[in-house]
């Protein structure tokens, strides 16, 4: 790294990736680090750092806060993660998904071309893009074919091919990860295993029935912690080649019901849960194998995970008792 200390500018910092992220980046580097938010968003994540980051109010929506976020920040790096992430609730408002996901990336895009900036950008998508992929063509590599079959994915794949045309036309240097399941504290309640740590908590403190809600167990899928993943994000930024696509994740696999299982076995009231199926929470349409081979990434950075899934686990759960 050359003596000037590299700019940082991270959208989405209050969500769940972002504030790891930034962890990340403030432990690890000597970058400047400024983050992107909505006026309105909660800072839980990041109120331990708020001290060590500059934040600027703007929306992926709004191309002109985008342009002002980039005077302010001047960065060498943009680690792009403000998004609509979350699958359940896309098909009631499927067209903000596609505002925020794909021409929120435009604007930035945009923004960046009309003033100059050619900041590393990286991407991060999706292995909702490839849908409900057949066994047979399990594991998943990045020529695995695209074929999404939820609004949330749609939007992803739009916002890839956004990156992939920004890229070509201008040739500005983005990096596009897809991330398979990565998991640990802060994830909102919306994802499975934050929902079932949650509702074990209340448990706990007798604040609820010992009775889990649950969705459709049956699905496998590569876990990751999230801690490990933005240290692999890092490494894409510093390492990728632009214009290329990673998978990255690990081989710790699971169905949602071992992860259940086990989440359960570390609470001390688990001689009395019990769990039933809500079909609120069954999705329209389910990805019943979500598990991926991640050799191109692996070769390129060496980049390994390091927690145990237990240990996620356990920290989720520790999370949400703190938080009751």
């Amino acid at each position: 790294m050359s003596n000037k200390t590299k700019k940082v500018l991270i959208t989405g910092i209050t969500g769940f990736v972002g504030s790891h992220m930034a962890d990340y980046l403030l432990e690890n580097t000597d970058y400047q680090i400024f983050g992107l938010k909505r006026p309105n968003s909660q800072l839980r994540n990041i109120h331990h750092i708020l001290s060590k980051t500059t934040l600027i109010d703007g929306d992926l929506i709004d191309e002109t806060s985008l342009i002002k976020a980039l005077k302010v920040s001047r960065p060498d790096q943009i680690y792009h993660f403000g998004a609509l992430s979350w699958v359940t609730p896309s098909w009631n408002m499927p067209a903000a998904y596609m505002q925020v996901n794909a021409i929120g990336t435009i604007n930035l895009f945009e923004a960046m071309r009309i003033m100059g900036c050619n900041a590393r950008t990286l991407i991060s998508c999706t292995p909702e893009e490839y849908g409900d992929v057949p066994k047979e063509l399990i594991p998943i590599t990045e020529e695995t074919r695209i074929h999404p079959v939820n609004p949330y994915a749609a939007s992803k794949v739009a916002q890839d091919a956004v990156c992939q045309t920004y890229f070509a036309s201008y040739n500005f240097p983005t990096i596009r990860t897809r991330a398979f399941n990565h998991e640990g504290p802060r994830r909102d309640i919306h994802g499975a295993l934050a929902s079932f740590a949650y509702q074990i908590a209340r448990i706990e403190r007798g604040l609820q029935e010992p009775t889990i809600e649950v969705g459709n167990l049956g699905a496998t899928r590569n876990f990751t912690d999230v801690r490990d993943m933005v240290r692999a994000y890092y490494l894409a930024m510093e390492k990728g080649v632009p214009g290329e696509l990673y998978l990255i994740g690990s081989q710790q696999i699971y169905t949602i019901e071992e992860c259940l299982k086990m989440l359960i076995n570390f609470s001390s009231a688990k001689d009395k849960i019990k769990y039933e199926v809500d079909p609120k929470r069954i999705r329209r349409t389910e990805l019943r194998i979500l598990i991926g081979k991640f050799d191109k990434f692996e070769k390129l950075t060496g980049w390994k995970p390091e927690i145990p899934f237990n240990q996620t686990l356990k920290d989720i759960l520790d999370y949400w008792r703190k938080h009751i």
